[in-house]
């Protein structure tokens, strides 16, 4: 409850928002899987089937809460992912603790300038660093009348379909920041919550997004955008990702054949 009211009173304390006032917004994601879901084996799995306890401690991990911050300045925001220490620790071979960043159907750390209409993200893929660097895609809002509250805050309702798959955005037009998280944009307000289908390999199911805090900055430093490595574009990386998926399931199919 007085996370609600704090929420409220500070929506309620930037009806006059100054777009040159720095703004830190905490968010909570998770996935949501099918409840049918089953993780299917590369190529079959040669008749295998996964441990049932295997499975479902896995379903629970990938579906775990993640935070990240979004920090807006102005046309310029950055979405960083709130790093967590895991004391997981599980008895026999295999078993580990430490820091543990499991993330799927979605960007995190990601740089995003509305005026240049552009984006800018680090990624890590086979020990080596990319940068991703491309045009804003466009999301086609369709704004509607329906409304319902969030965290004590009127939120409207907007719809878009992007590749296929159907985003539904509740947003707050009392915090008129052009900067969303991940790599949404263009609503008149703030999203304080965002529901999308995902797909990525073998993961599917859907994502939400909430508000969990929202607060003013005194710093103003600029936000910096990300120091350019192996510049790439979001094409580029799809496609190694797709490669990448497909030289591990080689090597988890020819793991099998060694073993029949």
């Amino acid at each position: 409850m007085k996370k609600i009211l704090a929420i409220s009173a500070f929506v309620l304390s930037i009806l006059s928002f100054a777009q040159q006032e720095k703004i830190e917004v905490t968010y909570t994601s998770r996935l949501i899987l099918p409840e049918d879901f089953t993780f299917q084996p590369p190529g079959g799995g040669g008749g295998r089937q996964m441990p049932k306890e295997m499975m479902d401690e896995m379903k629970k991990r990938i579906q775990e809460p993640q935070e990240s911050v979004l920090t807006i300045f102005g046309e310029q925001s950055v979405y960083k992912a709130i790093e967590k220490i895991s004391n997981d620790q599980q008895s026999g071979p295999g078993g580990r603790g430490g820091m543990r960043m499991m993330r799927f159907g979605g960007n995190d750390n990601v740089y995003k300038d509305i005026s240049t209409k552009s984006y800018t993200k680090e990624v890590n893929m086979m020990s080596k660093k990319y940068t991703v660097k491309d045009e804003l895609p466009n999301f086609d809002w369709k704004l509607t009348r329906e409304t319902r509250t969030i965290l004590g805050n009127e939120a409207r309702k907007a719809t878009a379909e992007k590749d296929g798959k159907v985003i539904t955005a509740w947003y707050s037009t009392k915090i008129p920041a052009k900067n969303e998280p991940e790599n949404y944009w263009g609503l008149p307000g703030l999203i304080l919550e965002v529901e999308s289908e995902i797909e990525q390999g073998p993961i599917k199911g859907k994502k939400i997004i909430v508000i969990s805090n929202i607060k003013t900055s005194n710093d103003k430093k600029a936000i910096e955008m990300p120091k350019a490595k192996s510049t790439i574009t979001e094409a580029d990386y799809e496609k190694l990702q797709k490669e990448q998926r497909e030289r591990f399931e080689k090597m988890r199919n020819q793991g099998v054949n060694r073993r029949d």
